[in-house]
C-alpha cells in the first residue's frame, strides 16, 4: 500500500499546528506573561511550558487507548504542574463506558483513593492486594461503575483545571520515607467484546492524537501559570490561609453538591523571603489520616523534591513537646528538622493538606523572622540538625524517590 497525498497532508497539518502552538506559548511566556520577578522565574515558566508540551503528547499518544489502557503518572518527579502532592502518585487511565475492566493493585495497605473508593472502603486480601471491577454489570464488592459515554468521541478539555489525564484513576499515598516497598497497579479490559490486539498505527489516527495534544496544550500551558498569578493577587504574602475546599485562584469555580464531605482540605500561603529571612510556621495537628506541608515554585510546580527537602509529611515530621508542628522556610539550612528548602526562589507557595479530618482543623500561624534570630522563636528543646544529619536525611529521601519513580 502506497502513501497517499492526504496522509501526508493530514500529518503535516497536525504537526505544524502543534509546533506553532508550542512557539506561541513560548512567545507568550517570554513577551507577555506578567508578574515575573527575576531570571529564575522566567526560566522556570518556560521550562514549565516545555514540560507540559511533552506531557500532553505523551498522554494523548501513549495513554489514550480505552481498549488497551495503561496507567500514566499524570504528575510525578518530572511532570510537576498543578501543585502536586509530593507524597502522592497520581495515576490515570483512559476507559470506555461500555466496556468492563479489571484493575489489580497492591499498595501494601497504604492510603489510596481509586475511582470512587478510599482505602477503608475496599475489600483487601491479607497481603494488602485487591482487585476492582470497573464498568460492566454491578458486582457484589469493589465495583466502580462507569458512565455509558465515558471514552466515546473526541476528548474534551475542560475550561477549569485542564489536565493530562484519562477518565479513571486515583492517588497512591507514600507517606513514610522508610517504606520502599514497590506498588503494582494494572488495568486490563476483560469483556467478551474486547479486541485482542491493538490496531496498527495509521496516519489519520496519529494526526488525531497530535491534534488532541495540541488542544490540551493550548489550554494547559496558559491556565496553570495564569492561575498562579491570580492566587498572588488573592493572598497577602506570608499569611497562612485557612483550610478549605474551594481552590484558590479559580473565581468561577462552583463546588459540587457534595463538597461538604470532601475528604481533603487544603490551605495555602504565598511566601516572599529575602536571603536572610525565614518563615516560621506553627500549628497543632488535627485528627487526620495524613497531613503534609510542601513548597511550590512561582508557577505552581512542585520544586526539586529529590535533592532538596521541599516537603514534610506526618510520617517523618518532628513535633515539639507541646505537640506543635514547627517548620521553617528559608534559603539556607536553619539546622532544624522541619526545614522546607525554597530552592533559590524569592517567592512561591507553601501548601498544606489535612486528609479525612475528624473534628476541627487549625489554621497554621506564620511569622517572618531573621535567620540569625530564628532560634529565639523556637522551644528550648527543639532539635539541632548538623550537616551530617541533614545529609543522612537527604540520602533517605533520594532512595525513597528512586524506589517510587526510577525502578
Amino acid at each position: 500500500m502506497t502513501v497517499n497525498v492526504k496522509d501526508r497532508e493530514d500529518l503535516r497539518r497536525a504537526w505544524v499546528t502543534m509546533c506553532q502552538e508550542l512557539e506561541s506559548a513560548g512567545h507568550w511566556v517570554l513577551d507577555d506573561l506578567d508578574d515575573i520577578d527575576n531570571p529564575q522565574e522566567l526560566a522556570e515558566a518556560l521550562r514549565a511550558v516545555a514540560r507540559m508540551a511533552m506531557m500532553c503528547l505523551q498522554q494523548r499518544m501513549e495513554f489514550n487507548d480505552p481498549d488497551f489502557p495503561r496507567f500514566m503518572r499524570s504528575c510525578d518527579d518530572r511532570y510537576k504542574y498543578a501543585g502536586p502532592d509530593s507524597y502522592v502518585n497520581y495515576m490515570t487511565a483512559q476507559v470506555r463506558g461500555t466496556a468492563t475492566y479489571r484493575v489489580s493493585v497492591n499498595h501494601h495497605g497504604r492510603p489510596i483513593q481509586i475511582g470512587r473508593f478510599w482505602t477503608d472502603e475496599i475489600k483487601h486480601n491479607e497481603d494488602g492486594s485487591f482487585e476492582l471491577q470497573v464498568g460492566g454489570e454491578e458486582a457484589a464488592e469493589n465495583w466502580n461503575p462507569l458512565r455509558a459515554d465515558d471514552g466515546e468521541g473526541p476528548l474534551k478539555v475542560p475550561e477549569l483545571f485542564p489536565l493530562a489525564m484519562g477518565n479513571f484513576g486515583g492517588r497512591l499515598y507514600y507517606r513514610d520515607l522508610q517504606d520502599l516497598r514497590p506498588s503494582t497497579m494494572n488495568i486490563e479490559r476483560i469483556d467478551p467484546d474486547r479486541p485482542r490486539y491493538p490496531e496498527p498505527l495509521a496516519p489519520a489516527k496519529l494526526a488525531d492524537q497530535i491534534d488532541s495534544a495540541t488542544e490540551l496544550f493550548h489550554a494547559i500551558s496558559r491556565w496553570w501559570l495564569e492561575r498562579a498569578v491570580r492566587i498572588r493577587t488573592e493572598y497577602e504574602p506570608n499569611v497562612m490561609g485557612p483550610p478549605g475546599l474551594v481552590p484558590p485562584g479559580v473565581p468561577s469555580y462552583t463546588p459540587p453538591k457534595n463538597w461538604a464531605v470532601s475528604p481533603l482540605y487544603y490551605g495555602i500561603c504565598c511566601w516572599e523571603l529575602e536571603e536572610d529571612e525565614a518563615l516560621l510556621i506553627t500549628t497543632p495537628i488535627p485528627d487526620v489520616e495524613y497531613w503534609s506541608f510542601q513548597t511550590h515554585n512561582t508557577w505552581w510546580e512542585s520544586p526539586e523534591n529529590q535533592h532538596r527537602q521541599t516537603s514534610i509529611s506526618n510520617e517523618h515530621a518532628h513535633l515539639d513537646e507541646d505537640g506543635q508542628f514547627r517548620c521553617v522556610l528559608s534559603h539556607v539550612d536553619p539546622q532544624v528538622p522541619n526545614w522546607l528548602d525554597v530552592g533559590g526562589s524569592r517567592r512561591g507557595f507553601v501548601f498544606y493538606r489535612w486528609l479525612r479530618p475528624v473534628g476541627d482543623m487549625p489554621t497554621p500561624g506564620a511569622l517572618v523572622v531573621k535567620i540569625a534570630n530564628l532560634h529565639e522563636h523556637l522551644p528550648s528543646g527543639h532539635p539541632h540538625i548538623d550537616p551530617q544529619a541533614r545529609d543522612e536525611m537527604m540520602a533517605r529521601r533520594r532512595k525513597w524517590y528512586a524506589a517510587r519513580f526510577q525502578s
